[in-house]
């Protein structure tokens, strides 16, 4: 009987590791930060399990497709969620182009173990959305060598970033309803703040009232969880308050969508009655009744980008990985006017 040949596939069971990084380790491939650790221990599985490269396969794999992940931890369903696939249009271009797939797997807040769903994907990198506090598996994943691009902010500066600054756009976003003479400003977080977007953007509506010397109403800052419904639920909260806000910042346009839709159903409209502003500019916001101020975020670019640098790092090049702020603006329509 003809004996089986140990894959790299068994090689990367035994060490713990992806296929990639038992590729990179065995290829000796120049520019990756594969933790010594890591390293001796694909060294040694391969001895153990007597691996011998495939050089056909090999060349096979030259020319065909190859497959990134696109992991994004979420609350609702990610179809519902423009900004995400803005970014998703932003990606799609560059990896056709590169002759990459990409696989899409949208997951549970708690599902975070990034490594086994790479592996069971057979993807070769991972870009990871929508980061979080209870993302003990991104720790795991990159300790794996497996090549990952983070469109976000985490504490681990040896992986490559792409972010806006959430702090500074939604302190402009708050500046601009205090030009407009509004006071009594309320905030609707767009997610819970164990994810750090939330955390910024709550911060910078804090910042931007502080250095206006407004304080801050606790009853009119409300944490929704990225779906319409719960910016509904939230605008319902705010306004069954004693007293109403003049206007309300909403930490993303989804959360605005629902935040406006209960501005009426109260009776209310914008901008007369309330000024709303929103964040992504997601392309619905400028269809809106009334089309909706926001910030204006660089999806498509960060999409764009983060697939670059993963295909770099992918093909063996040398990928500096600095943390990567994109800019964005404020778009001014008619859900905003002065107080």
């Amino acid at each position: 009987m003809k004996e089986t040949r140990a894959s790299s596939a068994d090689v990367a069971h035994a060490a713990g590791v992806s296929r990639t990084t038992v590729s990179f380790v065995l290829n000796n491939t120049p520019g990756k930060n594969i933790p010594e650790e890591t390293r001796q221990r694909v060294l040694a599985a391969a001895r153990t399990l007597s691996y011998i490269p495939n050089t056909r396969a090999r060349s096979v794999a030259m020319i065909k497709h190859h497959s990134i992940g696109f992991f994004i931890p979420h609350a609702g369903y990610i179809s519902s969620d423009a900004h995400i696939l803005r970014v998703i249009e932003g990606m799609t271009p560059v990896l056709n182009k590169a002759r990459f797939q990409l696989v899409l797997q949208p997951l549970k807040y708690s599902e975070v173990n990034y490594l086994q769903l790479a592996r069971q994907d057979n993807v070769d990198g991972i870009i990871l959305m929508n980061v979080h506090d209870g993302d003990t598996g991104l720790h795991e994943v990159i300790e794996s060598g497996l090549p990952t691009v983070v469109i976000g902010s985490i504490n681990r500066p040896e992986v490559c970033q792409l972010d806006i600054d959430n702090v500074a756009a939604a302190a402009t976003a708050v500046r601009y309803l205090i030009t407009l003479g509004h006071i009594d400003i309320a905030m609707i977080v767009h997610a819970p703040l164990s994810y750090y977007a939330a955390r910024g953007r709550r911060e910078g509506y804090s910042l931007a009232m502080g250095e206006a010397g407004l304080p801050i109403q606790e009853k009119w800052v409300r944490v929704a969880n990225f779906t319409e419904q719960s910016g509904y639920l939230a605008m319902q909260q705010i306004l069954g308050t004693e007293g109403r806000p003049s206007a309300v910042f909403a930490g993303n346009d989804v959360i605005a969508y629902g935040a406006l839709q209960a501005i009426k159903d109260a009776g209310l409209t914008v901008p007369d009655d309330i000024s709303l502003i929103g964040f992504d500019d997601d392309l619905l916001s400028r269809y809106m009744n009334p089309p909706l101020t926001t910030i204006t975020n660089p999806a498509p670019g960060l999409g764009a980008e983060a697939a670059r640098l993963l295909i770099a790092k992918l093909r063996g090049r040398y990928v500096p990985c600095p943390r990567s702020i994109l800019a964005v603006t404020l778009t001014q329509r008619e859900s905003c006017k002065p107080f």
